[in-house]
């Protein structure tokens, strides 16, 4: 058996034991990290019956993706889209550790000597930057991910074929900081005289976004997902208008200066302005794309959300690295000691990152089951009615019944009513969509209306991960809908869940 079938084998049993562990501690239906992926299920379920929303009747774009939840539609006409993010991000992830072993091994052990030391090194670059970690959040991360590790390869590599170009085309309908990749490539092609390639890859991609753009106009929804209006004041400035998007740039790469990357990428930035200084010629104009992607990725990406939105800049810049520092590595690799303090250093500056991700996923899993799942547990199986939330993933997949978003990802009048600071604009929402019963984080809402009636909570006591708070405050939009509240939250009370508080 071969070194790549070996890993490959060794990849995908890791990965299948962990999800079984997972799957043991938390829920059956309930075991990734987060309740976002369960906003994109959502919408997939939906797009499955041919309708553009979280809520049958009303046209929405929660997903921070393009391609993503159509993807996970097609797994839902046979009935496997709970399972969908976990099987594509598996399989993503042993596409980058195959395509990324390849590539160190030609720079770093081209006649077969010290594999075993690169393995080594990589095995812990890919722990401390959470290419494994960001498997379990059931997001789009790792096929974002795989994307732009092959394509900074095959740019690298000056390799400009059908490959290459899908790689650049799709990453940005991926995740839409893939456009910064798709630039990367765009300019090794134009360095290296490829004009058709990189006219292919501009005009491609520009294309496929534009006529996204246009259908969503169509149907009465802005350019960018509501989701990534919500959480950039930079999109959103353009967007709705306003401005401050020089401000918001400079503000996003300050913060994200003091993130838990930041020790990590400082490592990565050093490295490429080494790399610019020694190398000469195409190489120096790697080296200056690969800083441009990182500071782009500082000024336009968050990286401050258990670890997930920086793993492809940090795969991107690591692979461009190896090329670029491949001789000096290369005196490194042939002890096994300096390798093993090379990978721990990584993992210590990283330690935030992917060390604490695949240590904390368990219990991140748990969360997301005795909290968002919970309230899905209280909309399906007692109330049935439409209801008012602001984390929309659980409350929203699998079930028909509406559910309005006051944070605003899953409703563009209420994202903009927030953003704007409408008063009563909550009240006027809820009273309109016939809404009785709220489940919030009140910290979000200082502007809460004071007519609610405080229900109960819905509290968990084990430690927090990934949730914003442990107690989700439950109201009741109208005086005499309370009774009806607490009579269910006594019906999903169960021992051994989570506490379940109701004001009497």
């Amino acid at each position: 058996m071969t070194l790549d079938q070996r890993v490959t084998l060794g990849a995908v049993a890791l990965s299948v034991v962990y999800a079984a562990v997972l799957v043991a501690l938390s829920s059956p239906v309930s075991f990734y990290t987060l309740d976002d992926p369960y906003i994109h299920m959502a919408l997939a379920e939906n797009i499955a019956r041919g309708h553009f929303g979280v809520n049958l009747g009303e046209v929405s774009n929660p997903s921070s993706s393009v391609l993503w939840p159509w993807l996970l539609a097609a797994f839902d006409k046979v009935g496997l889209v709970l399972w969908a993010p976990l099987l594509v991000n598996v399989a993503c992830f042993v596409i980058t550790v195959r395509v990324m072993l390849a590539f160190c091994l030609s720079r770093l052990a081209p006649e077969g000597r010290d594999a075993a030391n690169v393995l080594i090194l990589l095995g812990l670059a890919l722990l401390a930057f959470n290419v494994f970690g960001v498997i379990f959040t059931g997001m789009e991360h790792s096929l974002h991910v795989a994307l732009s590790v092959i394509a900074v390869t095959r740019a690298i590599d000056g390799r400009y074929d059908a490959i290459t170009l899908a790689a650049l085309v799709f990453g940005p309908l991926v995740r839409f900081e893939g456009a910064i990749i798709l630039a990367f490539g765009v300019g090794a092609a134009l360095a290296d005289r490829r004009w058709r390639f990189a006219a292919a890859a501009l005009v491609a991609a520009s294309a496929l976004f534009v006529l996204y753009a246009l259908w969503l106009g169509s149907i009465g929804l802005p350019i960018l997902p509501s989701s990534v209006l919500s959480k950039s004041a930079v999109t959103s400035g353009v967007v709705d208008g306003g401005g401050g998007v020089l401000a918001g740039l400079a503000a996003s790469f300050l913060e994200n200066a003091q993130s838990a990357a930041a020790p990590l990428l400082a490592v990565l930035a050093i490295g490429l302005i080494y790399g610019a200084i020694k190398r000469t010629a195409r190489d120096r104009l790697i080296a200056f794309g690969l800083i441009a992607v990182l500071i782009l990725a500082m000024m336009l990406g968050r990286m401050n959300s258990y670890a997930r939105y920086e793993v492809y800049v940090l795969c991107a810049v690591g692979v461009g690295l190896v090329h670029l520092l491949q001789h000096e590595l290369r005196r490194l690799l042939v002890s096994r000691i300096r390798v093993f303090i090379l990978g721990a250093g990584l993992c210590l500056l990283g330690a935030s990152l992917g060390p604490y991700v695949i240590a904390s996923t368990p219990q991140a899993a748990r969360n997301v089951e005795r909290q968002q799942y919970q309230m899905h547990r209280v909309i399906d199986e007692c109330w049935r009615r439409p209801v008012a939330v602001n984390d929309l993933g659980w409350t929203s997949f699998r079930n028909d019944g509406f559910v309005l978003d006051l944070w605003g990802l899953g409703s563009e009048r209420a994202r903009k009513a927030r953003q704007a600071a409408e008063p009563g604009w909550m009240n006027a929402l809820v009273q309109e969509k016939g809404v009785e019963l709220v489940m919030i984080y009140a910290e979000w809402f200082p502007d809460l209306p004071k007519d609610w009636t405080r229900v109960g909570m819905l509290v968990d006591s084990e430690r927090k991960v990934t949730p914003y708070a442990s107690a989700v405050q439950i109201y009741a939009a109208r005086p005499e809908a309370a009774d009806a509240i607490r009579a269910c939250l006594r019906h999903v009370q169960r021992p051994g869940g989570p506490a379940i508080v109701i004001a009497e």
